[in-house]
């Protein structure tokens, strides 16, 4: 069975067609509500407690899963850094109480976050999935610098104040982000990981505040740089974050325009269901990358009936399955109180319904 999930997530990753489409879900694990012994606190700082979250999940579930995304407190990084958050009752979204970079200053007080001490959790958490998953495929989740830079080690404010009048600076704090992104990602794949989730526009203000002209100078420029760095690794997919407020496709016509295929991954992730769709995707995208995605996890996931899952699911796969490239997931984190049984439905579904015609 491992063996038969990794040739098939890797055969989407190719744009080929596999035996079936295969399927991944991701959420704050140690803060949902099925999975009450976890702390999402705790898994912050503790590697052991953020594997457990994760290998919880996937026995929970009455469906083999096929692919793991590792999702870790999204701002790891910045709180080695000093960034303070508030942490209270389980939320997954703790209050931020202080930035490392709060004056220009401080861009170029920030160091290399060594994989080994700073971050050595995170990366335990990695050495206990690659034991414990006998084979199983995953992928952890990094941040893109210019959203660790917006929200975490700094906030909007700063970081577009010295865009304008302190260029420099914010570039030398965004070549340390870069930096420790590559290291600790090499790291993660060295101890047993597949690849990266890569997360861009994460937290909002990017897509409606930055001009095109910005995105390639602050955002697609650190990033290529982290993902260059990684070489040919098994998997790299690019997470393109957005909310009802933030549409890299209404703010600019990035997503319909191609201007993702900039990006050097195999695989993309956006939420298909608020602003393009699978299909259009495919059109513009299936000859590069393969396509995640096809689940509502704001609405359906959240608050439908595994009814309801289960026909978003048939309609993702007929919409973007034909030919292969195609991964079954959220649009972005699934939220604390998502029902299991809406897990389930979405591998009750793809096991039914995921076939390719012969």
């Amino acid at each position: 069975m491992e063996s038969e999930r990794f040739e098939r997530v890797m055969a989407a990753i190719r744009r080929e067609a596999p035996d079936r489409v295969p399927w991944a879900l991701w959420g704050h694990f140690p803060a949902v509500s099925f999975l009450k012994h976890y702390s999402w606190e705790k898994a912050n700082r503790d590697g052991e407690e953020l594997a457990r979250a994760h290998i919880a999940l996937l026995r929970a579930l009455d469906h083999k899963m096929d692919l793991l995304k590792v999702t870790p407190f999204y701002r790891y990084m910045a709180c080695q850094w000093g960034s303070r958050f508030r942490w209270e009752d389980n939320e997954e979204s703790p209050e931020t109480v202080e930035v490392a970079v709060k004056e220009t200053d401080d861009w170029g007080r920030l160091w290399v976050l060594d994989p080994r001490k700073e971050l050595r959790e995170n990366l335990r958490a990695v050495e206990i999935l690659a034991k414990e998953l006998y084979g199983m495929l995953f992928i952890y989740t990094i941040p893109s610098p210019i959203v660790q830079a917006l929200h975490g080690v700094s906030n909007p404010e700063r970081v577009y104040a010295d865009m304008e009048e302190q260029p420099d600076a914010l570039r030398e704090g965004l070549e340390t982000i870069a930096q420790t992104c590559i290291d600790f990602a090499k790291e993660c794949v060295a101890e047993g990981a597949a690849g990266v989730f890569f997360g861009i526009g994460g937290g909002g203000d990017i897509w409606s505040r930055m001009s095109r002209e910005q995105l390639e100078e602050y955002a697609l420029r650190y990033d290529r740089k982290v993902l260059d760095a990684l070489g040919d690794i098994p998997i790299k997919l690019l997470h393109i974050c957005s909310n009802q407020a933030e549409n890299p496709q209404r703010d600019g016509g990035l997503m319909e325009a191609g201007w993702f295929g900039n990006y050097p991954v195999d695989a993309i992730n956006w939420w298909d269901r608020s602003f393009t769709p699978l299909e259009t995707a495919k059109e513009v995208y299936g000859d590069r990358f393969c396509l995640c995605g096809g689940v509502d996890h704001r609405q359906t996931m959240r608050h439908g009936t595994p009814q309801q899952v289960e026909d978003e699911v048939r309609t993702a796969i007929e919409a973007a399955g034909e030919g292969g490239g195609l991964i079954i997931g959220p649009g972005c984190t699934l939220s604390q109180d998502t029902p299991l049984v809406n897990y389930n439905a979405v591998g009750r579904t793809v096991e039914r319904h995921g076939s390719y015609r012969r």
